[in-house]
């Protein structure tokens, strides 16, 4: 990275750790603080993402460093979009800083994409990944809160345990919605690629297992009328599969056509 890419990465996480503490430590931030200091780390970000966009020609998403820089900028759009009374900022924006601080333990050298993934169906596929990310950490958040309203000392009443309910399941099912989008786009253009759609490659399989995660809560949902409190555990459930199927997959004995860390994955 160039000296204003480090100045510009490392003020992302210093101010989203600085917010982070307050969310911690202070429960009634205001509303307008909390979108002022969001929305400042949202667009230090995206200067750094247009940088490195600019000098790579590819948007952030060859590597877990950009893979984690993607997924962080969109949980901050995520919260100025849907979160703007900052109820869910106390776990997701600790999820930002946990996120970044995991990218810089990798190669952060900007590399050209290779030939099979210069593609905007490769970058709408990506786009889709980090929208099903963002709204399964909203999910996650939402369901922490429902299970644990009456440890956090916030006096939650039956309606507001409701509402946080519904919002839950919202972004549960967005979060689906955004992950079946991604898995037909990467369908299609493996169909383009390698002239079959399936080709038993290890993220497929394991994309399986994370999807059915989620498929199991919003059909028990829709058909069965399930409660908060199961979908709040089936959420924490799928968070928890999703984080170590995408993010440790480096670290597993099998080669990948996902090429994420050429310096430590074999493919």
């Amino acid at each position: 990275m160039s000296s204003t890419e480090m100045i510009l990465f490392y003020s992302t996480i210093a101010i989203a750790t600085i917010l982070s503490g307050i969310l911690f430590y202070f429960k009634n931030i205001s509303k307008k603080t909390y979108l002022l200091l969001v929305g400042i780390i949202l667009v230090i970000e995206g200067i750094f993402i247009g940088i490195r966009w600019y000098n790579t020609g590819h948007p952030p998403m060859f590597g877990t460093f950009e893979a984690t820089i993607s997924a962080s900028w969109m949980l901050l759009f995520l919260a100025v979009l849907i979160d703007r009374k900052a109820q869910f900022g106390r776990i997701v924006i600790p999820f930002v800083v946990l996120t970044l601080l995991y990218g810089v333990l990798f190669d952060k050298a900007g590399k050209p994409l290779i030939i099979s993934e210069q593609s905007y169906w490769v970058y709408f596929h990506a786009l889709f990944a980090w929208l099903a990310y963002g709204f399964y950490t909203f999910s996650f958040a939402g369901a922490v809160l429902t299970l644990g309203h009456g440890k956090w000392g916030e006096g939650y009443g039956k309606e507001i345990i409701e509402n946080i309910g519904e919002f839950t399941y919202k972004a549960l099912l967005n979060g689906f919605l955004a992950q079946t989008i991604m898995y037909v786009l990467g369908s299609y253009y493996s169909i383009r690629l390698h002239g079959n759609w399936w080709i038993w490659d290890p993220v497929e399989y394991l994309f399986v297992v994370s999807w059915c995660l989620y498929a199991i809560p919003v059909h028990g949902k829709i058909l069965y009328g399930w409660g908060g409190q199961r979908i709040a555990r089936l959420s924490i459930l799928g968070m928890v599969g999703t984080m170590f199927l995408y993010w440790s997959l480096i670290y597993l004995p099998w080669a990948t056509y996902h090429i994420f860390d050429v310096e430590i994955k074999i493919h």
